[in-house]
């Protein structure tokens, strides 16, 4: 998947295989006017299944492999760049414990 561009996040896809022919394509979004990365879930069980921009936040849904949980939803909001799962913020260093 080539990078998306929505206003001035970029997000793009690491595919990686976790089992045989059982791919996940993690996402990492970079702030453009900075080059500083907002997400990296590389190498890790979650999958972007959709992005969704609006004119406030980008709503990244993801699932975690091996897809027997429900997909959640994360946002970054597009003002500060903050990682939002439903009304509550996480940090970017929390992130990978706030999925689960």
């Amino acid at each position: 998947m080539d990078p998306k561009r929505y206003e001035h996040l970029t997000i793009s896809v690491e595919p990686h295989e976790m089992r045989m022919s059982h791919w996940v394509y993690a996402p990492r979004v970079v702030d453009a006017r900075d080059g500083r990365v907002v997400l990296d879930l590389s190498g890790g069980p979650w999958d972007l299944v959709s992005c969704s921009p609006s004119t406030a936040a980008v709503e990244l849904l993801l699932r975690k492999y091996p897809g027997e949980h429900e997909a959640v939803c994360l946002s970054i909001r597009l003002a500060d760049n903050s990682l939002w799962l439903g009304d509550s913020p996480v940090a970017a260093g929390d992130i990978a414990g706030a999925l689960g």
